[in-house]
């Protein structure tokens, strides 16, 4: 598999055994070398949020630093790598926001897109809405499955 970028939802999946995606997840991250997967400080923080989310993860939801130590403990696998911004990012990302009607909720989308370009990686994720960025690559899972 090419190198990639993980966005936050299949990241969510793997770490939730309830979330309607685990299986699916789990399928895609067992099939990886190492090295293959890259997770940056926006999705590991998004992360920390949506476990701490009592709306999301009802009694199961966890603490900011339980939520921290989860994605050091899955950093801790050979499959994934910490990934610092890539220098370019900021040449890609205004081109990604110059849209006419860029919904709140697709700004953290067009950074990562952006990210995941100015990095050379393939995006892997659940959402759809990765696919309205031209020039990306990306590998839409449940579209694989």
């Amino acid at each position: 598999m090419k190198r990639c970028l993980v966005d936050v939802n299949l990241v969510l999946a793997l770490l939730v055994r309830q979330h309607v995606h685990h299986a699916l997840s789990r399928d895609w991250f067992a099939n990886l070398g190492a090295g293959e997967v890259g997770l940056c400080r926006l999705v590991q923080l998004a992360i920390v949020r949506l476990l701490g989310n009592r709306a999301i993860m009802a009694n199961d939801a966890v603490s900011a630093l339980v939520g921290w130590r989860l994605i050091e403990d899955l950093l801790q696998d050979e499959r994934l790598e910490f990934l610092p911004e890539p220098p370019r990012i900021d040449s890609v990302l205004p081109g990604l926001l110059d849209h006419p009607v860029l919904p709140g909720k697709l700004v953290s989308d067009a950074y990562l897109a952006a990210f995941a370009m100015a990095a050379s990686r393939q995006m892997v994720t659940l959402d759809r809405e990765f696919l309205r960025f031209r020039g990306l690559d990306v590998r839409h899972v449940r579209l694989l499955a």
